[in-house]
């Protein structure tokens, strides 16, 4: 049974990710390719322009995905905080955005960072800006909208770890002498550490690889490593530097995982 479910994810997955790395080594001429090894496609990749973008794209998926869990944090811990018969329906306010088109969501946010829009017209009212909003059409303007959409995923896996965590561990620490705060850095957070790592996992995989924020509310101005990926497929069909430049991600990828792999490292059934 398990031949079915492994042959479509090697023809889908594995054999797709082979030729891709296999392309990155191949030179490049005007919308063909050369087959002849090189390194020329990771030098530019990893230079000037490209090099700007990718880092650009690091800075943000990891800003973006602290910012997350930061704010996903103690909305979980205060769902989890309430009876067994309220959790469901303080979740679903959270989950209600992916209720609507992703599109839908984005435009909609957009309109409110524009000029003239709900944002400005409150930042003026309390005091806290003055004239006209200048976000929209900015690299500021695709880190709130990262934020904005992938929020909400990062509340979950908080959530469900933080249920997990028995209620006799905390009472024991208040038992011992610690304080709430205390009770909270010993016991409650370490134990949720598996909750952190995939709320990051989460966020910040997407965030590398996001191309429609950019587009939309960037306005060519909040360009990161997806979009200018895929610029080389499918208008330059540089296939070989489209490729070096996805590896370069999957890699970037890889020690995301890694790095989260060894902080969860030691936990059994969500017990350190």
């Amino acid at each position: 049974m398990a031949a079915v479910p492994a042959l479509w994810l090697g023809a889908v997955f594995v054999v797709p990710l082979v030729l891709t790395v296999a392309v990155s080594f191949l030179g490049s001429s005007f919308a063909g390719i050369e087959y002849r090894l090189t390194l020329d496609n990771y030098r530019q990749a990893a230079s000037g322009f490209y090099l700007a973008v990718f880092g650009r794209t690091l800075l943000f998926a990891a800003m973006g995905s602290a910012l997350c869990v930061a704010l996903a944090y103690p909305v979980a811990l205060f769902i989890a905080g309430l009876p067994e018969r309220w959790r469901l329906r303080a979740l679903v306010p959270v989950l209600i955005p992916y209720f609507a088109s992703f599109l839908i969501r984005v435009m909609a946010l957009g309109m409110v960072m524009s000029r003239g829009g709900l944002a400005e017209a409150v930042l003026n009212a309390l005091h806290l800006h003055r004239g006209a909003l200048d976000v929209l059409n900015s690299p500021a303007a695709v880190f709130i909208g990262m934020v904005y959409v992938y929020l909400p995923i990062a509340v979950v896996p908080i959530l469900v770890v933080l249920e997990r965590v028995p209620p006799a561990l905390t009472e024991a620490s208040r038992d011992l002498g610690a304080g709430p705060l205390r009770s909270f850095l010993t016991v409650t957070l370490p134990l949720s550490r598996p909750g952190i790592a995939t709320a990051v996992l989460l966020t910040a995989v997407p965030m590398m690889g996001e191309m429609i924020l950019p587009d939309l509310l960037g306005g060519g101005r909040g360009l990161l490593m997806g979009k200018a990926l895929s610029s080389q497929y499918l208008e330059a069909q540089n296939y070989p530097l489209g490729s070096a430049m996805a590896v370069l991600v999957l890699a970037a990828v890889g020690g995301i995982v890694a790095l989260l792999a060894r902080a969860t490292r030691g936990f059994d059934g969500g017990r350190p």
